[in-house]
């Protein structure tokens, strides 16, 4: 869905869910979105090397050996995941609320963690035929600093602009909401990806088409590790790693945290390059999924700054 894929694999799986077992049936809509939901950090375990399956580097052929059959890439198989999980995201939800955690190092700064409130409709076409934009709604929960804030961002309505209004900060400010370009500095501001970039579906197709120019690009390493757990739930774990700093390549190390249940991406992680020898690499961006409830039946309201939950002030008639 929208075909606006701009980052590389940093954007891609970057879910971690507290999560709703995806049914057949429909759950019980409650607005997590703004709910007082408990936000401390989420918990994650991965297991030390030896406990897992490792996929080992493709090194050249050794001189003077006869030269073997050359083995598939180790991407293959996160492609192959990937597909299988975009099948199942589009088969079996059609939207979801969630609350988002999320750490971006923006101009050299990391932030944060920030946690936001989230309602996310798929684009979907029912039997009928009638069809229901890609839409959004997030509501900053915490630091305090931005707390309050709301945006609402729709496809293809209001000129492609986002509906916001501010929490905190000035009084004058929190009585007016504003009509933003999504990619406006003031609505990127502190953010390396514009709103309609969100989304499950989104970042499966992106996992989908990086991975596959990294595959192209040339030699890499893949980890595919087993037995993990995000808040206690049992995850598999993809890591790529790119040794050499090079074009196409935007980061050192990912990880990838697919949901064993669902068989669908619940976390990601991105690292840059050391900067010497023996250091660690340094967090370019992190995020994190909890508390999702799919198919809870989001409508038009959900995504409406008139909607009397919301704090939407001053909109124009």
């Amino acid at each position: 869905m929208h075909q606006r894929f701009r980052s590389s694999l940093t954007m891609v799986f970057s879910l971690a869910i507290g999560v709703s077992v995806l049914g057949t049936h429909a759950v019980a809509q409650n607005d997590s979105a703004n709910q007082n939901i408990a936000t401390e950090s989420p918990t994650f375990r991965v297991p030390k090397t030896g406990e897992q399956e490792r996929v080992a580097r493709l090194d050249n052929d050794m001189p003077g050996k006869a030269t073997p059959a050359r083995p598939k890439h180790p991407l293959d198989r996160a492609v192959s995941i990937a597909e299988t999980a975009l099948g199942k995201m589009r088969r079996d939800v059609s939207d979801y609320t969630a609350i988002l955690v999320k750490r971006q190092r923006v101009n050299g700064v990391l932030s944060d963690p920030t946690y936001m409130g989230t309602k996310i409709r798929c684009p979907r076409r029912s039997e009928s035929g009638v069809e229901a934009p890609f839409s959004i709604y997030m509501r900053f929960m915490k630091p305090k600093k931005v707390a309050g804030r709301e945006v609402i961002w729709v496809d293809g309505k209001d000129d492609g602009k986002a509906w916001v209004h501010e929490g905190a900060g000035a009084p004058l400010l929190r009585l007016k909401t504003f009509h933003l370009d999504p990619k406006s500095p003031l609505m990127m501001r502190g953010q390396r990806e514009p709103i309609y970039e969100a989304g499950l579906e989104n970042l499966i197709i992106k996992l989908i088409e990086k991975a596959e120019r990294d595959r192209a690009a040339g030699l890499c390493e893949v980890n595919y590790t087993e037995g993990a757990t995000i808040n206690k739930r049992s995850c598999s774990v993809i890591e790529l790693i790119h040794a050499d700093q090079r074009e196409p390549y935007e980061f050192y190390k990912a990880q990838v945290f697919i949901d064993d249940e669902l068989g669908l991406p619940i976390r990601f992680a991105a690292y840059d390059w050391p900067t010497a020898s023996g250091e660690a690499p340094e967090l370019i961006e992190e995020y994190t999924y909890v508390n999702i409830r799919v198919n809870v039946g989001l409508t038009d309201t959900d995504f409406d700054p008139r909607n009397p939950k919301y704090q939407f002030k001053g909109l124009p008639n």
